[in-house]
């Protein structure tokens, strides 16, 4: 399955510093409107600059940027990647996971996967 629409720009986010988000796909759209709604959301952008290298199945150097950066209200931060689920066990997708994972735990910040069917 593949997303509806493709690219848009998500308008006056309420916890984003930022005036409007861009979106590349229909779920990312629909998932800064749960990070909108999630009382447990401080704070979220997907404008971040943060870039995770990776080794691809070719073995090419490449960098994976993930969909957002959230900050909790406990203060917590964590990067979310929103995948549909056809996309998760495609080898790439995979290695820029496992990057993201070890990324994340050499800098004490959780990294969560969010699966769109």
């Amino acid at each position: 399955m593949t997303p509806a629409k493709k690219h848009g720009v998500f308008e006056a986010p309420t916890k984003s510093a930022y005036s409007f988000e861009r979106w590349q796909f229909d779920w990312e759209r629909q998932y800064m409107e749960q990070l909108e709604e999630d009382a447990d959301v401080f704070a979220w952008t997907k404008n971040h600059k943060i870039r995770i290298p990776y080794i691809d199945s070719r073995s090419r150097k490449r960098e994976y940027r993930p969909d957002f950066l959230v900050k909790l209200e406990t203060g917590k931060v964590e990067l979310h990647e929103v995948k549909g689920g056809h996309l998760k066990d495609m080898p790439d997708t995979k290695r820029k996971l496992e990057a993201g994972g070890r990324w994340c735990a050499e800098r004490g910040i959780e990294f969560v996967l969010v699966t769109k069917e």
